[in-house]
């Protein structure tokens, strides 16, 4: 148990399975070589997370309080935030600033999802609820995590391979940020309801997990 009362997830292989696992995916999310649509399916990535540690903690999770939580605890980390935004920014260079970006954001974007499960478990196994929740508590506790995560993701890169540079998996990555872009155009011309894009961008980003 550590000083909150909380057992470390290592302990409990449930609870440490649903966090790695999202932020392997978030690791390899962070790879489409497109600005903008890596977050947004970081984002859906760290929301699902969110539900099954709900879920595991018999809590009951909405996805609005779900961007709440989130959104408050990253913008009291407002340096992480930036960081990852730069990732994603820099892809938009030709060659070079892809590369770099793209290795980055992997990064970053498995670390961070990573520190997002381990806070949130911490906060859910002290009893916490999506009320008590108070970002600026946890601000610490998050950037430490964040760095535990980076070497978690490496460890996870060596066991199971280089997050989706197979030429398969990079289609399939590029595929789907095709498809959310193609997706957002049509929401923007009314073409689809907003309940008709979040179903099929979720249909996108499970058809993307699963390989």
């Amino acid at each position: 148990m550590d000083k909150e009362g909380t057992e470390n997830t290592e302990q409990r292989p449930e609870l440490d399975d649903i966090i790695k696992k999202h932020a392997y995916w978030a690791a390899a999310a962070g790879l489409i070589p497109i600005p903008v649509a890596d977050a947004a399916a970081v984002s859906a990535i760290q929301l699902d997370m969110l539900k099954g540690l709900c879920e595991y903690f018999e809590i009951d999770y909405t996805k609005e309080a779900g961007k709440s939580m989130v959104s408050s605890l990253v913008s009291a980390s407002l340096a992480s935030l930036l960081a990852r935004a730069g990732a994603s920014a820099v892809k938009s260079i030709p060659v070079v600033g892809t590369t770099i970006g793209i290795t980055s954001m992997s990064l970053m974007s498995g670390a961070t999802t990573y520190a997002l499960g381990q806070v949130f478990a911490k906060h859910f196994e002290s009893g916490g609820t999506f009320a008590s929740f108070n970002a600026d508590k946890m601000k610490a506790y998050y950037k430490e995590k964040i760095e535990e995560g980076k070497e978690a993701i490496q460890k996870m890169k060596d066991k199971y391979g280089n997050f989706g540079k197979k030429k398969k998996a990079a289609d399939d990555e590029l595929n789907a940020a095709k498809k959310m872009k193609e997706l957002k155009k049509l929401l923007k011309k009314d073409l689809i309801s907003k309940k008709e894009y979040e179903k099929m961008r979720a249909k996108i980003l499970k058809d993307l997990m699963k390989g």
